[in-house]
């Protein structure tokens, strides 16, 4: 645990918030470093004469701030890429630019601002204006749009109609949406024993108990959900079936029908976060084709063509989109019109799959430039993946490697913020070649800082007399 204590003496204001400012800066700084564990509440406490209410609404300032991570029984964490991150909220971050390969985002296309312009053109031009400003509208949707999300979701795999949809503001909001409406605080929750942060972050906010399965390279093993609904009252499972973050599995039809059955078999409700899976050509059916009463499944364009557009598409079992208006009306009622109007237009004329297409285009472009870069390096990667899954020589253990990575100008993400619970993390990186780093010259600068370090011995990180 690193000793931790942060001088708040000269900060003005709420003491609160100079606690989580003053850990911002240690960020920054140095001085706290990704991966590090944090004092607990009472400990900090007692060191600065405070209450620990105090310490606890700092600590919850930070975990707002995307800073720190907290896990129950586990302690709390400084956010393996919390230093890359401060910019995407609004901190200053002038001190640090590194090239970004720890955030996963779409490549930037000329074509996405055409599309964006010629969009906004024929909006403004139409008679559907005052309609997409109305206040009193359909929270779960204008019926246009949901009828252009259902069909959009077929194409990734899952027959639904446009009834049975509920339009978001993104992936994380349909997320936020089920687990507010239909998950009470401490129920039990399980996932791939390696998922997404921000799965992370939804749960530990709902107070829920989230659960990691083991996995092999197909996802999760159906033999592992077993056991679990065997020995805890499990009530629902969050999957990645379709370009897995961070290990890129692809769970092959058969494991989704497995899977499938035992959630049927115990009463599993099945959550299937689908947000990369328009950047496969030809995607397996969805795991929820197989259990289509008991499942909700979602994607987004965030992934594949543009985060700054915020829609995503939730299909819900067949008549139960009204169980989800508590989850909306608890986070923004509903979307903002202008972007699910541009995106149906884009769903109607062929415009997103144009987009997708390119995207899936220049991936595969940046692919082959790690796979010459990286040669004779074992990882995983798809043929248009937004990144690749780096297992590091024995030699390296993931802190290091990422702390070494950061101290030449390149932010990568160790297997450390994706593990869940107790389990052991691999000593592995994931390495995003998307959008975050647009420039092809500084992406291959900074795979040829990865190269390097791969080449190298690790400098010795302590010593101890």
């Amino acid at each position: 645990m690193t000793e931790w204590k942060p001088d708040i003496a000269s900060r003005r204001g709420r003491r609160y918030l100079a606690i989580a400012d003053a850990l911002s800066d240690d960020i920054k700084n140095g001085l706290v470093r990704p991966g590090d564990r944090l004092p607990t509440h009472r400990e900090l406490a007692y060191q600065m004469g405070l209450s620990v209410s105090t310490v606890s609404k700092a600590y919850a300032e930070a975990v707002r701030r995307q800073l720190i991570l907290s896990e129950v029984g586990r302690g709390t964490f400084v956010m393996p890429n919390a230093w890359t991150d401060l910019s995407r909220i609004g901190v200053d971050s002038r001190q640090i630019e590194p090239i970004d390969m720890a955030f996963n985002c779409p490549v930037p296309t000329p074509m996405l601002i055409e599309a964006v312009s010629g969009s906004l053109k024929m909006i403004s031009s139409s008679d559907r204006v005052d309609e997409l400003m109305h206040y009193h509208r359909p929270w779960v949707g204008l019926p246009a749009h949901r009828a252009a999300a259902a069909n959009w979701i077929e194409k990734r795999g899952l027959r639904t109609s446009p009834e049975n949809i509920l339009i978001t503001n993104g992936a994380q909001h349909a997320h936020a949406i089920i687990l507010a409406s239909l998950l009470e605080p401490n129920q039990i929750v399980v996932t791939e024993e390696l998922t997404d942060p921000g799965i992370k972050f939804l749960t530990a906010n709902r107070s829920l108990q989230l659960k990691g399965l083991a996995m092999d390279q197909d996802g999760m093993l159906p033999d592992a959900l077993e056991a679990a609904c065997r020995t805890m009252k499990v009530k629902a499972l969050i999957t990645v079936p379709n370009h897995h973050s961070p290990t890129l599995t692809i769970m092959p039809v058969e494991r989704r029908k497995a899977i499938a059955e035992v959630a049927i078999r115990y009463g599993v409700t099945i959550i299937e976060d689908d947000v990369y899976g328009p950047l496969l050509e030809n995607p397996p059916p969805a795991l929820s084709s197989f259990a289509p009463e008991q499942s909700f499944y979602f994607t987004s364009l965030s992934k594949c063509i543009s985060p700054g557009l915020r829609i995503g598409f939730l299909a819900a079992p067949p008549g139960r989109v009204e169980e989800l208006i508590p989850g909306l009306g608890a986070t923004t009622w509903m979307v903002s019109m202008i972007p699910a109007e541009i995106a149906t237009i884009w769903i109607r004329d062929g415009s997103a799959e144009r987009l997708v297409a390119w995207q899936r285009q220049e991936l595969a472009r940046r692919q082959k430039l790690a796979r010459q870069i990286l040669i004779g390096h074992e990882y995983r990667a798809l043929p248009s993946s937004l990144h690749l899954w780096l297992p590091l020589p024995a030699t390296w253990r993931a802190e290091g490697f990422v702390a070494q990575a950061r101290s030449r100008g390149l932010a990568v993400t160790p297997a450390e913020a994706f593990v869940v619970g107790h389990v052991a993390s691999p000593q592995a990186i994931r390495i995003s070649l998307g959008g975050a780093t647009p420039s092809r010259t500084e992406l291959q600068r900074g795979l040829e800082i990865v190269a390097d370090l791969l080449r190298e011995r690790p400098a010795a990180t302590y010593l101890v007399l």
